[in-house]
């Protein structure tokens, strides 16, 4: 089981707002304890001190949204009694204390007023004809935090210079208040937009047009599941709307897309996308919320993912519930077999991978080649222990070996790899030994934002003469450029490792144990060298990545998609692709 920090333990249980809670009581007794005497200050500046350093990212840059507003509630409510405390037991609390008390609490009060108002402003839709959304606030209203901080402090430290501090609690907290009425006014604005946009929605779609859908829901930073499809989708030449069910999900595809996007929250919302032009619906994940959408009987319902691999996700009894399953090649369709998972033979179309079209070949045989460039592509920890095939904790002996052996690397991490602390860590040693190898020979490594942002995977893919990887839909990709590649066995021997994982077949395996990895030089010799596998390799990316000519390889998808969307007859489309078309449970002639 996975080691938890101290620090994420107490978030986890919510121990510090209890601690800061606490804190602020025992504060207020020492106030009146004291008989105002001006040591008893420190007592609330305890807690006070706490909650500003524990919001200070929040406090240090500008607010995005509502920032912090509504966070240490509680324990800022009784700071405020403390400091009123302080001021009635040192005889001070006249009018000008009673107005700085009062502005506030009140300027407090109405954070989680703001806070939840702006929860039912919700985004709707963007990128509609005809239409300017408004899906944000007009300005920042998080600023009501660190002014309602600052009120606070200033009236804590009252004791210490009377008026002026009096005088700056209520300014800051009128200021605050101030924010919030025009905040409250920005967000009426922006929920009777909505309301008038949605009494229209079903004449909007009806007078879009669209022919399909792509259905969405998923985790934070997970745009590129849709994003990687939408070239070869537009190619379609129809309408289509983008569809997600969160408001985080709708925010990153509005903000990666000029496609229209619409946010669907609850289960009847959906009702108004069953127009008389939809013919379809894409999925790219198997996401719970998916079966909210292929109730609609009257759509095709076909699901995409978003990456071909040998994972277990790839084969899952899901898939069942879809009209049809675009796969890259047989090897897709047999791997539900080998998990046991029945399936009906006519839910499969072989479709290839478009986003490897732009994929280059190899330059020649890598042992032949003066220069050589090497991507490392880990994957992430996944969701379960069982799902975890990052090789990261042996990535520095991987970069080294690489290293040592002249070569240029590519270190280009999965964008998961930053929410776990220690493959966090991994990276960052692996970017400083890049930038260290760099700078003492003068080799360019592509590493950091240019290579994780700027470069696509093709990118990566194309500045690379060969690449090693995990279990991982990378792989699949890169085996249509036929370089040579490795696999990196987190768990097992290198046996039972292709056993499991039939692609690594194409690859070399290495055996990793935690940090260690037993078979490293010899592992690499061949991927840099010999590549006594190369023949086999390239056998193997048919049978993974279809029977499909490279020349204007994407054009399989568009037709096998304007097919089954009755864009096009059958065989129309039986006739462009002519008989190299691969029919499932077809074995490709190389294998």
């Amino acid at each position: 089981m996975k080691a938890i920090s101290v620090g994420k333990a107490m978030d986890m249980m919510s121990l510090w707002p209890a601690l800061v809670n606490t804190l602020a009581v025992l504060a207020t007794v020492t106030v009146v304890s004291a008989g105002g005497t001006r040591w008893a200050l420190v007592a609330p500046l305890v807690p006070l001190a706490i909650i500003l350093w524990r919001q200070r990212r929040t406090l240090w840059r500008v607010p995005r949204g509502v920032g912090g507003i509504g966070r240490y509630l509680t324990a800022r409510f009784i700071l405020i009694a403390a400091a009123a405390a302080q001021l009635f037991v040192s005889g001070e609390f006249q009018a000008l204390e009673i107005v700085a008390c009062v502005f506030t609490v009140v300027a407090l009060a109405v954070e989680p007023m703001v806070r939840s108002a702006n929860g039912v402003a919700v985004p709707y839709a963007s990128n509609f004809p005809g239409h300017e959304a408004r899906n944000k606030a007009k300005f920042p209203y998080g600023w009501m935090f660190p002014l309602n901080l600052l009120a606070l402090l200033a009236l804590v430290l009252t004791e210490l210079s009377g008026v002026l501090f009096l005088v700056i609690a209520v300014v800051f907290s009128s200021v605050s208040i101030v924010i919030a009425l025009f905040a409250f006014l920005d967000i009426v604005g922006r929920i009777q937009e909505r309301r008038r946009f949605q009494a229209d929605l079903d004449a909007r779609i009806e007078e879009m047009g669209p022919v399909f859908y792509v259905y969405w829901n998923a985790p934070p930073r997970s745009a590129f599941q849709v994003t990687m499809w939408l070239p070869y989708l537009e190619r379609l030449g129809v309408p289509f709307m983008l569809v997600v069910r969160t408001a985080p999900n709708f925010r990153q595809l509005a903000n990666a897309t000029d496609h229209p996007v619409l946010l669907r929250r609850s289960l009847a919302d959906l009702d108004a996308l069953n127009v008389p032009s939809a013919r379809g619906v894409f999925y790219v994940n198997n996401s719970m919320r998916n079966n909210h959408m292929v109730r609609y009987s009257r759509l095709t319902h076909i699901q995409l993912l978003h990456g071909e691999s040998d994972k277990a996700s790839s084969a899952t009894p899901v898939i069942r519930m879809y009209d049809r399953n675009f796969v890259a090649g047989q090897a897709a369709i047999d791997r539900f077999e080998k998990f046991g998972v029945s399936m009906h033979p006519e839910i499969f179309r072989i479709v290839g991978r478009p986003q490897v079209e732009d994929v280059d070949q190899e330059r020649g045989p890598i042992g032949e080649l003066e220069d050589r460039s090497v991507l490392y592509a880990p994957t992430w920890l996944g969701y379960q222990a069982e799902t975890n095939y990052s090789s990261l904790l042996a990535g520095a002996a991987i970069v080294q070996g690489l290293l040592d052996r002249g070569c240029r690397v590519v270190f280009r991490p999965h964008p998961y790899s930053s929410r776990d602390p220690d493959l966090r860590d991994a990276c960052h040693t692996i970017r400083q030994m890049l930038e260290a190898d760099a700078s003492a020979t003068g080799r360019e490594h592509l590493y950091g934002a240019l290579a994780e942002s700027e470069m696509s995977v093709v990118d990566c893919f194309n500045a690379s003469d060969a690449m090693i990887s995990d279990v991982s839909a990378v792989v699949g990709d890169f085996l249509h450029s036929g370089k040579p590649l490795a696999m990196v066995s987190p768990r097992t021997g290198a046996d039972e490792f292709v056993e499991q994982f039939p692609m690594a077949r194409a690859a070399y395996v290495l055996e990793a144990v935690g940090a260690q990895l037993n078979n490293l030089d010899e592992a690499l010799d061949q991927l840099v060298g010999t590549d006594a596998r190369r023949e086999n390799r390239l056998q193997w990316a048919t049978y993974y990545l279809g029977d499909i000519p490279r020349e204007n390889y994407a054009d399989r998808f568009v037709q096998v998609a304007a097919e089954e969307l009755g864009l096009s007859a059958p065989d129309d489309a039986a006739a462009n692709d002519g008989d190299d078309l691969q029919r499932p449970g077809e074995q490709p002639q190389a294998i």
